[in-house]
């Protein structure tokens, strides 16, 4: 399971770039698939928390998390630049 701190405004942004890449993260709570991998997400008191649900057995549960993990610090990293310019 993979938790991190995010904001509104930052949960506003992940979204819209995940629809970017064909993912679509709408309201609070739900699914999210993409090349076989299926996961849950809630967006609750500032922290978004993802479980992965499913995927093949060829991608490995930890291989997954810490893709998607970094992927996410990454790109509230980015945002958190793109505001202090």
């Amino acid at each position: 399971m993979i938790s991190i701190p995010l904001t509104d405004a930052q949960f506003a942004s992940l979204a819209a770039r995940l629809h970017t890449n064909g993912i679509d993260m709408v309201g609070e709570t739900g699914t999210l698939t993409k090349d076989g991998v299926t996961a849950s997400y809630t967006h609750a008191a500032g922290q978004l928390t993802v479980e992965i649900t499913h995927h093949p057995s060829y991608y490995p549960l930890p291989l997954i998390e810490s893709k998607l993990h970094n992927w996410l610090q990454q790109s509230v990293a980015y945002d958190a630049g793109k505001s202090a310019v």
